[in-house]
């Protein structure tokens, strides 16, 4: 008896353990959840659209990388990708000091620093695969401030609708990236790397060849030319056995040709 006891005991103190460690879990989970939805309000993105409204006439255009919604068709993974991305366009966004939007933007910006500044942050940062996946879909935009500011709005609604359904941004996104945005091949350097090597050897072919032809075409003339004069020169200085060329006249027979006796025409013949 006194072992039974003692064993019902012992299961007591771990279900006891086991209840109290999913109460802690979950109580924390509760907390977890209900400050990620307490970060993103209407007043911040009020003060967003606010902010847009106001460079509606801006006649300037900026450039800046995100991601394109469209391409991912995917809301969680789209906000993985391009919350970095936004934090840098929030530091870049500048307006007159002490202006009621340079607070604006000073608030907006805690608020995106609140996102991440949690022991557990609301959303879960990409490993290493996945960051390098999701550079393949960074793109280039160049929008007005007003476009810039309103996708900026759009997107700090995107998050605060993810985060009211109490999302945690725990999924796997690689396969997203590498489905929705393929990187370039394998076998190709980058382009830095592209511009320090020398040009390959097809690039050498062409030119090449039009130089090395008429070389050799020049050669087989130059030596063509070559055996013919030798050719010459050796019928002109044959030694006639049996003539009656005049041998006075050697100058006439150098221009007019060499002029074979009849005897010799009549051997040929």
């Amino acid at each position: 008896m006194p072992r039974l006891g003692a064993k019902v005991s012992l299961l007591r103190c771990t279900l006891l353990s086991s209840l109290l460690l999913l109460l802690v879990c979950s109580i924390h989970e509760t907390e977890q959840n209900s400050y990620c939805q307490q970060i993103i309000t209407e007043r911040h993105l009020a003060e967003l659209q606010e902010l847009a409204d106001t460079q509606m006439q801006h006649p300037g255009r900026v450039s800046f990388k995100f991601i394109d919604k469209m391409q991912l068709n995917d809301s969680i993974c789209y906000v993985k990708a391009a919350f970095p991305l936004l934090g840098k366009i929030l530091e870049r966004t500048e307006f007159k000091e002490n202006s009621s939007n340079a607070r604006k933007m000073q608030t907006v910006r805690r608020m995106y620093h609140s996102i991440d500044e949690n022991v557990d942050p609301c959303i879960r940062e990409e490993d290493d695969e996945e960051r390098m996946l999701s550079q393949m879909c960074f793109k280039e935009f160049t929008t007005s401030p007003y476009e810039m500011l309103v996708l900026v709005k759009d997107f700090f609604q995107d998050i605060n609708q993810l985060l009211q359904n109490q999302e945690t941004f725990e999924k796997d996104c690689s396969h997203v990236y590498h489905r929705a945005c393929p990187g370039p091949r394998g076998a190709e350097s980058p382009p830095e790397q592209r511009r320090k090597e020398p040009p390959g050897r097809e690039g050498l072919q062409e030119p090449l060849v039009f130089v090395v032809v008429p070389g050799v075409v020049a050669v087989l003339l130059a030596v063509g030319g070559l055996l013919f004069y030798k050719y010459k020169c050796r019928v002109l200085e044959q030694p006639l056995e049996d003539g009656d060329c005049d041998p006075e006249e050697p100058e006439r027979r150098a221009l007019q040709g060499v002029r074979e006796c009849p005897e010799l025409e009549t051997q040929d013949l």
